[in-house]
């Protein structure tokens, strides 16, 4: 899909969102291969009346702060001013004694990244303690706390978490925890548009938040920041946000202009802990769906078996409900904000990314070959010769030690001979290779008297050898897990 039809479907679908759900309005962005390529708007800044929001238009992004945090958080890390795995208590002493009913282990910097801490499920309390003064949050974290579980041992997300990093970054940073990231995130990328407070935005650019009532939707009193605002409090515009996505798709591929470097951007997108598993039932028009949600640091993944990955994250709060989303194999991101309290725009992103990925990856399927090493392009060369001819030598070049003594050799040159004799003349078939790594792969030739599945791996040798190597008449069923 190219991007004026991406931008038609944005369009399309974002104003359709925005009235079945009543928002007053929303903010858009496209984003391709790390730039913001779209901009647009549905709908008005107030209920039924005011400008239609834009690229430069100010929402609040509610939990979509979440990274900027982490990035805080990493930054420190990178610094050498403190480890991820170091005991919250480091910082801040006064939770020396938080513990779970059951014990467990002290909570880490890492357990609060990837909510893994053991806190229960937060929303909307944490929403409403946005303004709580500091001294009052310590004062509350220090008479104790109630855990769902102990650390480590499940998935709950947690706004007071991100509470208490912010805490960390505080103390670590010798800063306040907003003049941190403001000073070391926010100004080097030039997100003018961003901040926590918003008494500092323009009045021209400010978009209010609405809420349902009975009588229909009213103005979201406006709160200002505190102790929970490092989970929640940032307010920003498209364009800020393309900058901000932006940076984390082209870690994928090069070091994007960010205080963060590109392998910790990168890190942040990597699951931590599983969320859960969606399964949709195959229907007459679509194939089975399964998509493995977890949680990254201050971002989310979602592993489609069918599209790959997604990393997002959502914001809702009184007032507001915001999403960004990428996909880092195509280039493509959406970020959506409205201005209702908890408005879904997790759902319409969600939807508008599988279309646009899935147009794209239909018109031009995602070849796994290209992620090889070229030696494991070469192994396949050298299995598909022993197919051919099996030659002792090539074998003597090529195999680690580990491959004659896990099954001896002539019984190996044995079974590539009948193979090799059952298919005749073959010719690698066109379908794309599978793999899960640089040193993996599986493809298959076509012979004059059927095809065989052929499996590669490399060991980790400064010069990699076949450490496996193996053909299957027909096809063969996926590999069990060591």
């Amino acid at each position: 899909m190219d991007v004026s039809a991406a931008a038609a479907l944005v369009d399309e679908r974002l104003a359709a969102f925005r009235t079945q759900h009543d928002i007053p309005g929303v903010a858009y962005g496209l984003l391709k291969d790390g730039e913001l390529v779209h901009a647009s708007g549905a709908g008005t800044s107030e209920v039924g009346a005011g400008r239609t929001p834009g690229e430069r238009d100010i929402l609040r992004i509610a939990s979509m702060t979440k990274s900027f945090t982490a990035v805080a958080v990493l930054l420190l890390r990178d610094r050498g001013t403190l480890r991820l795995d170091d005991p919250l208590s480091t910082y801040l002493p006064w939770t020396a004694d938080l513990r779970a009913a059951e014990g467990g282990p002290d909570i880490t910097i890492r357990d609060l990244l990837a909510m893994n801490a053991g806190f229960p499920t937060d929303d909307p309390w944490g929403d409403r303690n946005e303004s709580q003064p500091i001294e009052e949050f310590d004062a509350l974290v220090s008479g104790g706390l109630t855990f769902a579980r102990p650390p480590r041992t499940g998935f709950e997300y947690s706004n007071l978490g991100y509470a208490l990093l912010g805490r960390v970054v505080a103390v670590a940073s010798g800063v306040d925890y907003r003049t941190f990231v403001n000073a070391e995130i926010l100004a080097p990328l030039g997100m003018s548009d961003t901040g926590y407070d918003e008494a500092f935005v323009p009045a021209d650019q400010l978009v209010p938040g609405f809420a349902p009532v009975d009588a229909g939707l009213v103005l979201e009193p406006a709160t200002g920041p505190g102790a929970f605002s490092p989970m929640g409090g940032l307010h920003s515009s498209v364009r800020d946000l393309g900058i901000w996505v932006g940076a984390f798709h082209t870690s994928w591929t090069s070091q994007p202009r960010h205080p963060l470097g590109r392998w910790s951007l990168r890190e942040m997108q990597e699951p931590q802990r599983l969320v859960g598993t969606t399964v949709t039932p195959a229907t007459a028009d679509t194939d089975q769906r399964i998509v493995t949600t977890s949680y990254a640091f201050g971002l989310m993944t979602d592993d489609d078996q069918k599209l790959g990955r997604f990393v997002s994250h959502s914001g809702g709060y009184p007032g507001y409900g915001s999403h960004m989303r990428w996909h880092p194999a195509t280039g493509w991101g959406v970020v959506a904000l409205g201005n209702r309290t908890y408005a879904p725009c997790y759902r319409i992103g969600t939807d508008v990314m599988n279309e646009i990925v899935g147009a794209t990856l239909e018109a031009s399927p995602l070849d796994p070959a290209a992620q090889l090493w070229l030696r494991t392009h070469e192994a396949r060369d050298v299995v598909e010769s022993l197919l051919r001819s099996w030659d002792d030598a090539l074998a003597d070049q090529w195999f680690a030690p580990n491959v004659d003594l896990d099954r001896p050799r002539a019984e190996r040159a044995a079974e590539f001979a009948r193979a090799g004799a059952a298919l005749g003349e073959f010719n690698r078939s066109s379908r794309l290779v599978e793999s899960t790594s640089p040193a993996q792969a599986r493809w298959w030739v076509d012979g004059a008297s059927g095809l065989a599945t052929l499996d590669v791996l490399l060991s980790p040798e400064r010069l990699p050898r076949i450490q496996s190597l193996r053909v299957t008449p027909g096809e063969a069923p996926p590999p069990p897990p060591d």
